[in-house]
């Protein structure tokens, strides 16, 4: 395909799964852009579509083979689709048998070769490109972001090396690989230019950055102190830390440095030893414990969120009463639960005593009512403190919806965040007053919802 023809070309975007998909899906997108494609949204009306997928359990790849099957119905005789990300790198010839409409097939370490896939299927040429990138980055790649200005996600290192019996990341995404401080810092610097204030890092495990590179001790620490020396970057979160490579560093730059938010999102998956032990999962619940305290004591004001699987192979009612009693205890202050997926290839998978999905769901409903009555007590400690919120935007108020009460009947509202709640798993701040998208303003927290903080907005203090 020429220069000239590749320029007229339109490509639509359908990405599903987490934010590491996300940011894969902007750096394809900002690749075809410089290949001269040009991005649109409605599928039906682009000359290409790209379906990045979602291959972590068994409803997230329900989910990519719908939408491939969708887009695969919809396509008209001149389109081309081609199919990205985990369910690719994974089941690669069985989505070619199972949908011919596909034109190419791109794995999730190959998606920078994504226009190259593009052209080779304009050429009536149905090709693949798989495997993993010894390293993940080269200086840095570029990305159209999608998400809302102020924020943005930061991929610091792909793959991973831990060996969690119920988990298929590493066959999919590979072994655990740190990108440089030079591209990471890069990359950071042209998204805080581009109007980001917000970075949100994140990896298969945040906190191990730096440890394949020789950095035994202190690594994620060492990069938190480059990032705060960004100018205009406000707040620096971190996702999926792990608690074997958590580090007292780590604990002591959230606590020093201004600009990382005192958040800590770090997946346990369960807290009972012999669950722990059957996942290959490090520590103990009373470990566990100690971490939290550990952060809670040098990090005042931090939010905790965790994310616990229901019904392992072989979780017994003693197991889930400990958990229980552990979440009780722990008041965490956001919690999400997955009911455990079979996933082919994985250890776990042949392990006796499964679980029937009935009584899954009955523990489910269990645990989640011990998380929320925990959590609503920790939230309601935040009554009455000031808080820094970006605005994200305004929220319409329906006649009937119950927050026109708690408003004083206002039919819109504002919408933001504070450094207690990340985009897309956590919930929102509330407030009547309105103010720029994109800004920060100070909040007083009034009323804790099931999800959600009302808040007011604080007067701005005046100098004498």
């Amino acid at each position: 395909m020429s220069n000239e023809a590749a320029r007229a070309r339109t490509v639509s975007f359908v990405s599903l799964g987490c934010a590491k998909n996300l940011v894969d899906s902007e750096a394809m997108i900002a690749s075809l852009g410089l290949a001269g494609w040009r991005p649109i949204q409605d599928p039906t009306e682009a000359d290409a579509v790209v379906v990045n997928t979602c291959a972590f359990i068994d409803a997230a790849k329900a989910e990519s083979t719908e939408a491939i099957l969708e887009q695969a119905q919809r396509l008209g005789p001149d389109q081309r689709l081609v199919v990205a990300g985990c369910l690719s790198q994974r089941y690669g010839d069985q989505l070619r048998e199972l949908i011919p409409e596909i034109d190419g097939i791109v794995g999730t370490g190959a998606y920078r070769q994504i226009a190259e896939v593009l052209e080779e299927s304009f050429a009536d040429r149905r090709p693949t490109r798989l495997g993993f990138d010894a390293e993940p980055e080269v200086g840095f790649v570029p990305r159209l972001v999608t998400t809302p200005r102020a924020t943005a996600y930061l991929k610091i290192s792909e793959g991973c090396d831990h060996p969690c019996t119920f988990c298929i990341i590493p066959q999919l995404r590979g072994g655990f690989r740190s990108r440089s401080e030079a591209s990471i810092l890069a990359e950071a610097r042209a998204l805080v230019a581009g109007g980001a204030r917000e970075l949100i890092l994140i990896g298969q495990d945040t906190s191990m950055w730096g440890r394949d590179r020789g950095i035994r001790r202190g690594g994620l620490a060492t990069l938190l102190e480059r990032l705060s020396e960004i100018e205009d970057l406000v707040w620096i979160r971190m996702l999926y830390l792990y608690p074997a490579t958590v580090d007292s560093e780590l604990i002591e730059a959230m606590a020093r440095l201004p600009k990382v938010c005192s958040y800590l999102d770090m997946p346990l998956q369960h807290a009972h030893p012999e669950m722990l032990r059957a996942m290959r999962r490090p520590s103990n619940g009373e470990r566990y414990h100690e971490i939290l305290a550990d952060f809670r004591r040098r990090v005042p004001g931090i939010t905790l969120r965790s994310t616990f699987i229901v019904g392992f192979p072989g979780e017994t009612e003693e197991h889930v009463a400990y958990l229980e009693q552990w979440l009780t205890e722990a008041e965490l202050d956001r919690v999400g639960f997955f009911t455990y997926s079979a996933e082919e290839g994985t250890p776990a998978a042949e392990l006796p005593g499964r679980i029937p999905s009935r009584e899954q769901r009955r523990r489910l409903i269990r645990l989640r009512e011990a998380a929320r009555l925990a959590s609503a007590r920790a939230r309601t400690k935040r009554l009455g403190e000031r808080w820094s919120v970006l605005v994200e935007g305004r929220r319409r108020l329906a006649v009937h919806d119950p927050l026109r009460r708690l408003f004083g009947g206002a039919t819109e509202i504002s919408v933001g965040r504070s450094a207690g709640e990340a985009p897309g798993v956590d919930g929102d701040i509330l407030f009547a007053e309105q103010a720029p998208i994109g800004s920060f303003v100070d909040v007083t927290f009034r009323a804790a919802q099931a999800f959600d903080f009302v808040a007011d907005l604080a007067p701005v203090a005046i100098a004498a």
